[in-house]
């Protein structure tokens, strides 16, 4: 399978238009049909960030060979609705001390959740 294809699969796996993609990637609508076409393939840059956002390997995407098989949607987050894709990117972002002080909070929210309702 072809990178293209695979972007091409993913994308559709995760029910995201390319306009979409072209905005979390910050590139422009014809670079990811471009991408999908195999007509050029992307920056390793954004090829690292493909890869985070779907939580496959850039090995994976780049191997052409017929024995990969495409990862299970099960295996990786769903990011439908872009929500776990923008709040990680915004925690990679913090500074570790701020990263405690985030997964603090979140372990809060957790226990109030856990909570049998008095």
């Amino acid at each position: 399978m072809s990178i293209g294809e695979k972007l091409k699969s993913l994308r559709f796996v995760m029910q995201r238009t390319q306009k979409q993609q072209s905005e979390v990637f910050g590139v422009a609508l014809i670079t990811v049909y471009r991408w999908e076409h195999d007509l050029t393939i992307p920056k390793l840059s954004v090829l690292k960030q493909i890869a985070d956002y779907y939580n496959v390997t850039c090995e994976w995407l780049l191997d052409e060979s017929d024995e990969d098989e495409q990862p299970e949607p099960a295996d990786k987050p769903n990011y439908t609705d872009g929500i776990e894709h923008q709040l990680l990117k915004m925690f990679r972002q913090l500074p570790v001390d701020k990263k405690n002080k985030v997964l603090g909070y979140i372990e809060r929210i957790f226990v109030e959740c856990a909570a049998p309702n008095s």
